[in-house]
């Protein structure tokens, strides 16, 4: 089985929050943390709702979501300034930008045998077209994901140091072949962790430039971890 990865990119300012805490926390946790908001409202509400099922009678808000690749159509309306940037206070701050932006990347490997419950669907759960469908079983990783829009040439975006190959440069949707049709979606296959992601299963943090590296680093050294911090343009779009 390849060794897949997966990725979820936070706004850098809120690193010391789930340092402090030695976890990222579900927005439906008991203990919620104050952290900046990136996302559509509405996408958000139904995902707080049981529009999409999710296993154990559980909600999406009741997972921490991580995407199979940094390129997808969401970082990329991100890169394209479309998207609010909320405090945690609720206050609208300015448009969300890809610099201020940091990948916190994962393996699903590391979860198996771990005691948390995790589990993944085959296209993004923010539509019902198509539908998607969640798989529990981490042996079924190769078959559920549509890996074929994520392993096919050209490739960018990817990280040497911890064996990830990268990810296709195309993710938008194409009227042929029909497997292009919602290639969208599938490039926005989720992988959800139940409650919180212990820091420890956090194999790197990605960041676009040196400066931002440099900001990140200050804030891993006032804590306790140790985290390696990686400086990756090509997991960026600008």
């Amino acid at each position: 089985m390849p060794n897949r990865f997966v990725f979820r990119q936070v706004h850098f300012e809120d690193l010391p929050t789930f340092l402090a805490d030695g976890e990222i926390r579900a927005k439906n946790h008991l203990d919620p943390q104050r952290c900046h908001q990136c996302s559509y409202q509405d996408i958000v509400n139904r995902r707080g709702t049981d529009e999409f099922q999710v296993s154990n009678g559980c909600v999406v808000n009741d997972f921490v979501p991580f995407y199979f690749s940094p390129i997808t159509s969401f970082t990329f309306t991100i890169y394209k300034e479309n998207v609010p940037l909320v405090s945690p206070d609720g206050i609208y701050l300015r448009q969300a930008c890809e610099n201020d932006r940091i990948f916190l990347v994962g393996s699903p490997q590391a979860f198996a045998g771990s005691g948390l419950f995790t589990c993944f669907s085959d296209y993004a759960l923010n539509s019902k077209a198509p539908m998607p469908t969640i798989e529990t079983d981490l042996n079924k990783l190769e078959q559920h994901v549509h890996w074929t829009v994520f392993d096919e040439a050209p490739m960018v975006a990817a990280i040497p140091e911890i064996g990830y190959p990268g990810v296709c440069k195309w993710y938008h949707n194409l009227a042929t072949p029909p497997e292009r049709m919602t290639r969208s979606a599938k490039r926005m296959a989720e992988f959800l962790v139940h409650d919180a992601v212990p820091l420890d299963k956090i194999v790197c943090i990605v960041v676009k430039t040196d400066a931002m590296r440099a900001a990140v680093g200050g804030m891993m050294a006032a804590s306790a971890w140790d985290i390696p911090i990686l400086t990756q343009r090509g997991c960026f779009y600008g």
